[in-house]
């Protein structure tokens, strides 16, 4: 296994983060800088189509369920990222699940404050209903905040479509309450400072206890007709207490959910593979994850797939 570049990866990383330091123009021209490939892996198709309105890469694997999608919301702190800086992960996703993944390019914060984006999330979702899928929601950081905001919003008879959830470093808390936060984070990548600026940016203070913006605010029963869920985090992060609490009370619910925590790494390290060999094997334990949920169709096939779009 090739050896972990925990600095090189940091740096990387910290560009995901919005802080008061930011000019938002700069914020976002360095994501897009760092994170856009030109050369997918894995002759991972790309097609670009548009849904509800909404530009969307249409990743499709060499070998793909033709019943299961993924609808990938990036993350970015709410004011940042896109379908371009997020293809090449969204692409070994596809790969790994052997399943075709949609990302939307939903509004961004400022500009588009909540719920712009859990809207257009959800538009998307019931466009891919009419095409009879199975779905499963997924998203980082941010982003994640914004698939479980539509998770939990969705039309109950919308709800048979949707067969799992997957979440790498989710935000599921911007209220700040006592308890959701480490005390003496080691947390190189985020802070409590950076979250509640963000958290400012995407909505107003008094919104911010809102289950559709901090999930973790919600019921217990709001998440018992969840399907299963996959979560994945690093040790050091400082949303980890937080996020163990969201699996928590899933669980409470009687949902399938299943918490990964790896040592001594970090948000989203999915992310930068090439400086984290450990990438490799967690998106390869989100491909199990998909792959064990039964799907509605077994057939396996790549032809066609893109008429569904058209």
């Amino acid at each position: 296994m090739a050896v972990l570049n925990k600095r090189a990866a940091i740096k990387k990383l910290k560009n995901l983060v919005f802080s008061q330091k930011s000019d938002l123009t700069v914020f976002r021209a360095k994501i897009e800088k760092q994170f856009t490939k030109l050369v997918l892996p894995n002759q991972v198709d790309c097609r670009n189509t548009t849904v509800h309105g909404l530009t969307c890469d249409m990743l499709i694997p060499q070998v793909s369920s033709n019943k299961r999608m993924i609808l990938y919301i990036h993350g970015g702190s709410f004011m940042g990222g896109s379908r371009l800086s997020w293809r090449n992960f969204c692409a070994s996703l596809a790969n790994e699940t052997s399943s075709r993944v949609l990302v939307p390019e939903f509004r961004l914060a400022p500009e588009y404050a909540f719920p712009a984006a859990l809207e257009d999330v959800t538009a998307v979702y019931k466009r891919m209903c009419d095409h009879q899928v199975e779905i499963f929601i997924a998203g980082d950081g941010s982003g994640g905040a914004i698939a479980l905001a539509a998770a939990l919003s969705l039309p109950k008879q919308l709800r048979h479509f949707f067969k799992g959830m997957i979440l790498f470093s989710p935000w599921v808390d911007l209220s700040f309450t006592a308890g959701n936060f480490a005390e003496k984070s080691v947390d190189p990548i985020n802070n409590v400072d950076n979250l509640r600026y963000c958290g400012a940016y995407y909505t107003y203070s008094a919104n911010l206890d809102n289950p559709l913006v901090s999930p973790l605010q919600a019921a217990s029963t709001h998440f018992s007709d969840f399907p299963p869920v996959f979560i994945q985090a690093g040790s050091t992060e400082v949303i980890l207490p937080g996020i163990k609490k969201l699996a928590d009370k899933m669980q409470e619910a009687g949902v399938d959910c299943t918490l990964k925590v790896w040592d001594g790494l970090f948000h989203f390290f999915q992310f930068v593979d090439e400086y984290v060999p450990q990438a490799h094997l967690s998106i390869g334990e989100v491909g199990q994850f998909v792959k064990n949920i039964k799907n509605q169709e077994d057939n396996m096939e790549f032809d066609g797939v893109g008429d569904l779009w058209s």
